[in-house]
């Protein structure tokens, strides 16, 4: 899709196991503030539904036209009401990420998509800030796919990547943000890109499509 080709790196290979033209209705966990897929992917769709716990995130910057207040764990949809949901960098933030993925099983239809994203267990994601302030724990390509499949998920694709330069990035960003007080610049998506061209199995990203079975 030709939206695609405006991310980079890290976006890049999140978005290539999101399904833009899927029959049936899309839910995004965790809009965020970069909010990427709400206004690249899809825009002015109407079978897409963008959800945060904080208000915030749903805001005039988010052009969604379905935007909803959810917590992943209770989640206010019927039973498969849904054809795909993605959770992208959001699942490592939940404390019972196990009632997540439950309620992410239970508002997918039989057959149903799922595209989630999570902080590659390494020694290098020990470097990561984000590590000590925000998320509840790292993931392991074998400890995620073990759980998925738990939660009656067939995987149908893995991929890993990004290294050093994504995490300095990562850096730079933050002191961009809370010390000059300015926006994440695109130079710093692009710098990242050769660390996502293949598949590296201790990359800091894990990316995985899931079927509901």
């Amino acid at each position: 899709m030709e939206n695609k080709n405006k991310l980079y790196g890290r976006e890049r290979v999140c978005a290539s196991i999101i399904d833009t033209k899927i029959k049936g209705r899309t839910l995004n966990i965790g809009a965020g503030e970069m909010q990427w897929i709400e206004n690249i992917l899809f825009v002015k769709n109407k079978d897409f539904f963008s959800s945060d716990l904080d208000k915030k995130n749903l805001g005039k910057e988010n052009k969604a036209i379905n935007k909803i207040q959810a917590d992943a764990t209770k989640l206010p949809f019927k039973d498969g009401y849904f054809s795909q949901v993605i959770i992208l960098d959001v699942l490592e933030h939940i404390k019972d990420h196990n009632k997540a993925l439950e309620e992410i099983n239970r508002v997918l239809k039989k057959g149903g998509r799922l595209a989630i994203c999570v902080p590659n267990d390494t020694l290098l994601s020990y470097l990561n800030p984000v590590r000590y302030v925000q998320h509840e724990r790292h993931y392991t390509i074998q400890g995620i796919v073990s759980l998925l499949k738990k939660k009656r998920f067939k995987i149908k694709n893995v991929f890993a990547g990004g290294r050093i330069f994504e995490l300095l990035a990562l850096y730079i960003h933050f002191f961009a943000k809370y010390i000059l007080r300015t926006k994440k610049s695109p130079f710093l998506e692009i710098i990242d890109k050769k660390e996502y061209c293949r598949h590296i199995p201790n990359g800091n990203e894990i990316a995985i499509l899931a079927i509901k079975n």
